[in-house]
């Protein structure tokens, strides 16, 4: 039905479409780009690109769900490191800060959240992950979500995976996969919570 592997640079342009799909009504993009003169969407797939350009440049955990000739869902973030990211990839997004009006500030605002209530201890970071909604709720979240879970189980120096979501049945989704709330915060009107699963 489908499979999880790991992600190439030639995904890039089907990985950001799911993820533009999958995000369209997500609290936490439209709370970003809110004021993005291109659209909430262009705006979230620009991130999308240039987050998982970085991944997979870094040699961090970054993994699409392929289905039959597409790829239709994507899993990315970082493992106990936390390198520098490249120049020009670094660059793009300090563009991103500057094109989109208030962005680098909310931006700002959810990191302070994420940092509160992040684990003192060494962890994977899971920062994004999304499957196209003609699947969900298929087991393809799932499939992916163990994948990156089980990087983290063979790294020594983890202690657990760590994200956020603002999306409430994500929230449940997280729950039911063993992952417990570290604490919550508010952007704007927006909700934030911020979940562990200690390995």
């Amino acid at each position: 039905m489908f499979q999880v592997r790991r992600a190439m640079y030639g995904d890039l342009s089907e990985a950001v479409a799911s993820l533009g799909e999958a995000f369209a009504d997500d609290p936490l993009m439209l709370y970003l780009f809110c004021e993005n003169p291109n659209g909430i969407r262009a705006g979230a797939m620009e991130f999308f690109s240039i987050l998982l350009r970085v991944r997979i440049a870094l040699g961090m955990p970054a993994y699409v769900l392929q289905q039959a000739d597409r790829v239709a869902g994507v899993v990315m973030g970082y493992d106990t490191s936390r390198p520098v990211w490249p120049a020009a990839l670094a660059s793009e997004w300090r563009k991103l800060e500057v094109d989109v009006p208030g962005f680098a500030a909310r931006l700002a605002a959810y990191e302070r959240i994420c940092d509160a209530y992040q684990p003192g201890e060494d962890h994977y970071y899971l920062g994004v992950i999304g499957v196209h909604p003609s699947i969900q709720g298929k087991g393809a979240g799932k499939a992916m979500l163990d994948i990156f879970s089980a990087r983290s189980q063979a790294d020594s120096k983890s202690h657990g995976v760590y994200l956020e979501t603002s999306n409430p049945s994500s929230l449940q989704f997280y729950y039911r996969n063993g992952f417990e709330l570290r604490g919550e915060g508010s952007l704007d009107a927006t909700p934030l919570w911020c979940v562990y699963k200690r390995a």
